[in-house]
């Protein structure tokens, strides 16, 4: 009886903090930092005639080679590429970003380039030589995986270029995707080579996401309170709260709840 009893006060604790407002799961990655030991969540995409692949990793050594990589940087996992002869290789996820809310993509991202260089020609076809190159790229869910057209990748979050250092110790990396709310994106890691071995490593993929509110009246206007998602029932409660200076929120002093 006592364990039922704990097991129900644990399951009430969990349960008022997703009912608290601002607190929900508007947009979630998957596994993100690997600690499954495999690509649940992700898919993994590798050129026709490619060696090598993504690969899920612990330690301190590339899966295939053996070469010396930095250990995860979060947890006991993380994925990197590692190969034996020239490909084109990418792990992507499709996340829907809920309307009304703000969302943060972020990331640890990091390389050891051994070729001595960086190629970036716009393509990921390990065919086009020379091509040696990581890139993270936000992109349309509806376009060919491998396209790097202007009207298919929403935006490049990271890019290797000419010049940059053959090496990048593990960096975190964020970036706003406030501007795609309400829309499902992809989340695309892509490693080329065909000079000579390419680690290109990520972890810790994760989504911030924060209930987007009005600053002004003129926002909530015309139909403009709907972009808030579920904050306000009307236009006359989004203008009361810009008014009250965020006092009459709805659900302030009762539970959020998502429709």
């Amino acid at each position: 009886m006592r364990g039922r009893f704990l097991l129900a006060i644990l399951g009430l604790g969990v349960a008022a903090i997703l009912a608290m407002p601002g607190v929900s799961s508007a947009a979630t990655i998957v596994n993100g930092g690997f600690e499954t030991g495999n690509f649940t969540g992700w898919t993994v995409s590798n050129q026709s005639g490619s060696f090598g692949n993504w690969y899920v990793y612990s330690g301190i050594s590339t899966p295939e080679n053996g070469f010396p990589i930095p250990a995860p940087p979060e947890g006991t996992q993380a994925a990197t590429t590692d190969q034996g002869g020239p490909g084109s290789h990418i792990l992507y996820q499709d996340v829907a970003l809920e309307a009304g809310f703000k969302h943060t993509l972020s990331f640890v991202v990091y390389y050891n380039n051994q070729a001595g260089e960086f190629a970036t020609p716009p393509s990921l076809d390990f065919g086009v030589f020379p091509n040696q190159q990581y890139r993270v790229d936000v992109l349309k869910p509806t376009a060919p995986v491998t396209s790097v057209l202007p009207g298919d990748v929403l935006a490049t979050v990271f890019q290797t270029n000419v010049g940059d250092p053959l090496t990048l110790a593990p960096t975190p990396v964020s970036f706003d995707l406030s501007g795609f709310a309400g829309t499902t994106v992809r989340i695309r890691f892509a490693e080329v080579d065909n000079e000579l071995f390419f680690a290109g490593s990520v972890d810790n993929v994760a989504l911030t996401s924060t209930r987007a509110l009005p600053t002004t009246k003129e926002q909530c206007k015309n139909g403009g309170w709907r972009n808030f998602g579920t904050s306000f029932k009307n236009q006359g409660d989004c203008v009361s709260f810009v008014a009250t200076n965020g006092k009459n929120e709805p659900g302030k002093n009762q539970p959020y709840k998502r429709r």
